[in-house]
């Protein structure tokens, strides 16, 4: 014996009102036609409708899509796709990480990243700013860690003729 069904007509679920029901799908569940408040039609599955799982024809998703990602718990800055992010991340492991390639040269020799950009990319990007097109981070004193006062955006060449001297055994 199943369950009666709740007659969802002229109610309404988010952007959707029922107008009527349309089926049974093969798991016994009744299946709505719906009118969403943007004028589209479409048919939903009555849990759909009572758990909150389908509130609008889509439109809901894609008028909040972006409002939606920035307050994201898990999105901070939006900009893991920039040179500049890439930048502060390759900093953070040729300093932190021993099986970086080049950690001998930085962290092996005891160059850190600050703690206000090592804990944060939002601080590293509002202290350093944009990067420059044709320009990669440079430590002024090549001896001194990565920090607000000792790096900029410098050119191939500035950073050529600011890099340390190998002194020849």
């Amino acid at each position: 014996m199943g369950r009666a069904r709740i007659d969802l007509r002229g109610q309404t679920f988010g952007r959707l009102t029922v107008r009527a029901m349309v089926a049974s799908n093969s798991a016994g569940q009744s299946i709505w036609a719906c009118q969403c408040a943007c004028g589209e039609l479409l048919s939903v599955a009555a849990t759909h409708l009572r758990r909150g799982a389908v509130k609008s024809c889509g439109c809901l998703r894609r008028e909040l899509g972006i409002e939606r990602l920035l307050r994201s718990p898990r999105r901070t800055h939006g900009a893991t796709e920039t040179v500049e992010y890439e930048t502060w991340q390759r900093m953070i492991q040729r300093c932190t990480n021993p099986n970086s390639e080049v950690f001998e040269y930085y962290g092996g020799r005891g160059i850190t990243v600050c703690e206000r950009w090592r804990k944060s990319f939002e601080n590293f990007r509002a202290d350093m700013g944009l990067r420059p097109e044709g320009m990669s981070i440079d430590r002024k004193d090549v001896n001194g860690n990565y920090e607000p006062t000792n790096c900029r955006w410098a050119t191939a060449i500035e950073q050529r003729l600011n890099q340390r001297r190998m002194v020849a055994a």
